[in-house]
């Protein structure tokens, strides 16, 4: 009498590997799927950073500028304002009580950055198309020649075609006399970091000029 033969087949070779690739295969997938929402919140926290510190290099600008008594060296790519904290009638580096007042705004096309007496301010910073990163008016309305109720720097400039003397010298740049009527800084610009791109629009009076 033949007793029944037992199933002693297991895997082949094949099926092992096929297995295996398969296996291999739904790791790959969701090793890349963890490390990509790894690098997406990185990027995040990078841009989240970014557009923060330029937040408050645009809100330091605009607080500098409105305690500034007066304005010089301006043109698109930056200024400089002084301010007198401690009333002395003078602008020392520092004064007395050890605060900077003479205050340099500067872009730097090359780095992307714009810098405060030659220290980083905002990182990544790019201008607008078409827009001056730094552009200036004034609140003398005399002057406001097309009459829309802005006067720009090119418009002091343009006094003298006007019939108006000593205020600007028509040649084109923001200089003296100009500058002394000057009022108004407008900042445009934008930060860029990878694909993310954000825009940051401020202005600021002069509050206490002289």
């Amino acid at each position: 009498m033949k007793m029944p033969r037992s199933n002693e087949s297991g895997f082949t070779l094949i099926e092992m590997l096929i297995t295996f690739f398969i296996l291999s295969i739904l790791t790959t997938v969701f090793m890349q799927a963890a490390f990509s929402g790894t690098r997406g919140s990185d990027t995040a926290r990078s841009v989240a950073r970014v557009t923060q510190e330029a937040r408050l290099g645009l809100n330091r600008m605009i607080r500098d500028t409105r305690e500034a008594t007066l304005i010089e060296d301006a043109d698109a790519n930056g200024y400089t304002v002084k301010i007198d904290f401690d009333s002395s009638g003078t602008y020392d580096n520092p004064n007395s009580a050890g605060d900077i007042e003479v205050l340099t705004y500067a872009y730097d096309s090359a780095e992307g950055q714009i810098m405060l007496n030659g220290e980083l301010l905002v990182n990544g910073a790019r201008e607008i198309a078409g827009l001056d990163m730094f552009s200036y008016g004034s609140n003398f309305l005399t002057y406001d020649w097309d009459a829309d109720g802005v006067v720009t720097a090119a418009e002091l400039d343009d006094a003298p075609t006007h019939g108006v003397t000593g205020v600007g010298n028509n040649n084109d740049t923001l200089d003296y006399p100009e500058l002394s009527y000057v009022s108004d800084v407008i900042f445009n610009f934008r930060v860029v970091l990878d694909d993310h791109s954000e825009r940051f629009y401020g202005g600021a009076q002069l509050r206490n000029r002289r």
